[in-house]
């Protein structure tokens, strides 16, 4: 560009543009010493420090990391750098993109309930319900807790706000009573403490606010959202697909009573029964929680009934008997999430030749007491994880094409 034009600039810039276009700096490229085998190939101890540290902190190896990858020996030392890594505050990364992503939280940040029905909410609220999940799913990573805590817990984290929208203010904060050093409790306000939970009617991820809120309408709660929710994001099993141009549960005006009776009707059209059937009966055991997720005993209509029964002829009375039904679910809410992170530490879908390296992760979870840290080093540990398939001749002529020679 510079012999064309004589300017030193636009050569720079051509050389700007042609680097940030580029599949390596766009792509974290694994190069292949040997791009024409068709056997899958074990990842050499860079790339695998490469995947681990993406993975687990979405950032480049660290020095420690490097070191051992540079002797040769990381893979025998795989499991000491996971807890080691697990424990770093670097971790948190893993929260909130995998966690977050997970629980499909990006649309609290822009959910706006209703600010007449819902005057109590503001962005103080907003971000402290999405702090609350970050620093309950940080203590599952850090600490090493059971999966099945996810369900079912007896702690969560809490500000000042958060507490008084969950009633909870003398559990987080017993030294702080009313008309007490208002300059302690102004700077006290936006701090998280972890407290336990006193009773049975909040517990685990399902009755956070953040969950809550962000499967709820702008005006009312939605028990679709919320059972759909559970279905897909708790026990990997999502419903079958709306059928199409069916009206919403709101624009039906034939239909009357409480919401849960106005659903029993929208639920009687044989077309929608085989979706609602499913999904209703969970999200009713939710509604003793409004649009953002304050404990209630009755709504509008009168007086909630939050029980139900499943499909599988279990029933409930409300969302702390849902959460123990749930737990005992151990196989669907370990397989969904061991997917999801498996999905997310290889960076592509799972296909069917990943079910052999599934069912063995599943297995040492198990055997592990459904530790955090039990799932993880499995997927590290997996064929998956640690190699790559073969590109093959015709694949590798078509990404690395042999460079013509003179003749």
């Amino acid at each position: 560009r510079r012999a064309a034009d004589g300017r030193f600039e636009g050569g720079m810039q051509d050389l700007v543009r042609a680097a940030l276009v580029s599949p390596k700096f766009l792509f974290r490229i694994e190069l292949d010493s040997r791009p024409r085998e068709t056997t899958p190939q074990t990842l050499d101890d860079f790339q695998l420090a490469s995947r681990l540290s993406y993975f687990l902190w979405s950032t480049q190896p660290d020095e420690a990391l490097l070191d051992l990858a540079s002797k040769g020996q990381l893979g025998t030392q795989l499991d000491e750098q996971v807890q080691r890594m697990l424990r770093d505050p670097r971790s948190i990364a893993l929260v909130q993109n995998f966690g977050m992503q997970w629980l499909q939280l990006q649309r609290l940040a822009t959910f706006q309930p209703d600010a007449t029905l819902f005057p109590a909410f503001d962005e103080g609220l907003r971000r402290a319900m999405l702090r609350e999940t970050e620093l309950f799913l940080g203590e599952i990573v850090r600490d090493d807790r059971s999966l099945l805590e996810l369900v079912d817990a007896d702690f969560t984290y809490v500000n000042r706000p958060l507490a008084r929208h969950y009633g909870l203010e003398s559990e987080a904060f017993p030294g702080d009573a009313d008309g007490g050093d208002r300059r302690r409790n102004r700077r006290r306000s936006g701090e998280f403490v972890r407290v336990t939970l006193p009773d049975r009617k909040r517990g685990g991820l399902l009755t956070q606010a953040s969950i809550l809120t962000a499967t709820s309408n702008p005006t009312r709660t939605s028990p679709v959202k919320r059972g759909k929710w559970v279905l897909e994001q708790i026990l990997g099993t999502p419903p079958p697909p709306a059928p199409p141009n069916v009206p919403e549960l709101d624009s039906q005006k034939e239909l009357s009573g409480t919401l849960r009776q106005r659903m029993e009707q929208h639920r009687a059209n044989p077309s929608c029964a085989n979706c609602h059937r499913q999904m209703d009966a969970l999200g009713f055991a939710f509604e003793n929680f409004d649009a953002i997720g304050r404990l209630r005993d009755r709504d509008a209509d009168g007086a909630i009934d939050p029980s139900g029964t499943l499909p599988d002829g279990r029933s409930f009375q409300g969302p702390a008997d849902l959460r123990l039904i749930l737990r005992d679910k151990k196989d669907l809410v370990t397989r969904n999430l061991a997917e999801k992170l498996l999905t997310y530490s290889l960076g592509r879908g799972l296909e069917y030749y990943d079910e052999r390296a599934l069912r063995k992760i599943l297995a040492e979870v198990a055997d592990s007491e459904y530790r955090f840290s039990s799932l993880v080093l499995s997927i590290v540990h997996s064929d998956p994880f640690r190699m790559r398939r073969g590109l093959g001749a015709a694949a590798a002529s078509a990404v690395a094409p042999d460079v013509e020679r003179p003749k």
